[in-house]
């Protein structure tokens, strides 16, 4: 070989030789190999697809690799990363650095970042474990998203009805709140209407009174008219106390008269004596003319007149001379009405028996037929009931006798003398069973 060509190969496998070792030089700068460097461990779950050899930056910038990844030897255990990192940022990693597994765009490669620890927080020792996060992986991202928009789908399908519903709801209610704002138009257009009406005769009424036409108006302007006005007013007062000063002098002179009714020497202590005295009288005689009276009902020389004129004593008269018409006679008949109890009386709160409004409106029906004949004629209630025994029945008939003659002499106001009762116990004959009656009956002895 010529020695050209060697000189030639020479150059040419020096060259090749020096481009290899620019080229090793500059591969081994670019990560860091030729650096002074630290390493620290940071462990993670997943990897995420994180390779040895992957990049590291501490705070953006990029800073070493990952020297070696430990494969856990049990499901619970995790990834051990071997991180390696430039001496000169090692007081950026402190102890409460935070390393978490990043992509480089959205499928680009992965690599480990690790956050700048707090300026209170030592610095991460050499071979020490800093805290990590574990990644977030994008299929597990589209998985959660894909779950989160089924649900949304399913629950939107099952709210779908719902919201039909109350979207034709709302629908239906602005139809019906547009026909209420149609129909109510002219009752809203009436009201503004008479409220313009208002105000223009108020400030009508304002003006007048300004310019001082009409009563208040004068009244307000005119001070002749205001103080004619002040002496009316006061000239009532004096008026008012005049009549102050007579009722006085009256009540004075009223009590000057009790005072001397009240004295034992006044002339009018005598007058109020003779008065007295006179009224006795007239009480004493008119007593004795009672008595008279009475002792002339019972004469037997008299009875028959008294009876005739209306006048009786039920006292004297037992149930048997009762029911052969005592009371009766040439001038006189009896005029009688059948009223059963079971549509006169009921129980109260007490099963006491009572006179009821039904029962009442019976008897307001009687005495609807009775009140054409003079109030002179006697009525009398009988009274009928069941027992056991004469002295049962006789109390139970009375009793319901009695409270029937309290009811008719209240209401309508009727002689007490010419009201009476009798109680007849059960047998009735005369009644609409023909044989017992259970009730009253109200007898009018009316004249013929």
């Amino acid at each position: 070989m010529p020695p050209s060509k060697l000189l030639g190969v020479g150059a040419f496998v020096i060259g090749g030789v020096v481009l290899f070792a620019a080229g090793l030089f500059l591969i081994g700068d670019r990560r860091g190999l030729f650096k002074e460097s630290f390493e620290v461990y940071a462990e993670f779950s997943k990897l995420a697809g994180l390779e040895n050899g992957a990049s590291v930056r501490v705070a953006g910038l990029d800073a070493g690799e990952v020297t070696a990844i430990r494969v856990p030897d049990s499901p619970r255990a995790r990834f051990r990363v071997h991180i390696r990192i430039r001496e000169d940022l090692h007081g950026v990693v402190r102890t409460d650095s935070i390393a978490s597994i990043q992509n480089e765009g959205l499928v680009g490669n992965k690599f480990v970042q690790v956050e700048g620890g707090s300026e209170h927080s030592p610095r991460a020792p050499g071979g020490s474990t800093i805290q990590s996060r574990d990644p977030v992986d994008i299929a597990d991202l589209f998985q959660q998203m894909s779950e989160t928009l089924d649900l949304v789908t399913r629950t939107v399908d099952e709210l779908k009805g719902d919201v039909q519903v109350a979207i034709q709801a709302v629908s239906d209610t602005a139809v019906e709140a547009k026909a209420m704002f149609t129909s109510s138009r002219d009752d809203v257009e009436a009201i503004a209407r008479d409220g313009r009406r208002v105000a223009e005769d108020m400030r009508l009424i304002i003006d007048n009174v300004r310019a001082g036409r009409g009563t208040f108006g004068r009244l307000v302007h005119d001070d002749a008219l205001y103080r004619d006005a002040r002496r009316i007013a006061a000239e009532a007062e004096g008026v008012v106390a005049n009549l102050r000063e007579v009722a006085s002098q009256a009540r004075k002179a009223v009590a000057d008269f009790n005072s001397s009714v009240s004295s034992k020497d006044g002339p009018a202590q005598g007058l109020a004596a003779d008065l007295r005295q006179t009224i006795t009288h007239a009480r004493d005689a008119m007593a004795d003319l009672a008595a008279n009276a009475e002792a002339l009902k019972r004469n037997f020389l008299f009875r028959g007149f008294f009876n005739r004129r209306g006048y009786f004593d039920l006292d004297d008269i037992d149930a048997a001379t009762y029911r052969k018409g005592a009371l009766e006679g040439k001038d006189r008949k009896a005029l009688r009405i059948w009223l059963d109890a079971s549509y006169l009386f009921g129980p109260d709160e007490h099963g006491v028996e009572r006179l009821t409004e039904a029962g009442k409106a019976r008897i307001d029906s009687v005495m609807s037929q009775f009140v054409k004949y003079p109030p002179s004629s006697p009525l009398v209630v009988e009274g009928y009931a069941e027992g056991d025994t004469e002295d049962v029945r006789y109390l139970a008939s009375r009793y319901r006798a009695s409270i029937v003659a309290e009811y008719v002499t209240v209401k309508y106001g009727l002689d007490s003398n010419r009201v009476g009762v009798i109680a007849l116990g059960t047998d009735a004959p005369d009644s609409p069973t023909g044989t017992s009656w259970r009730g009253v009956a109200l007898a009018l002895f009316a004249p013929r």
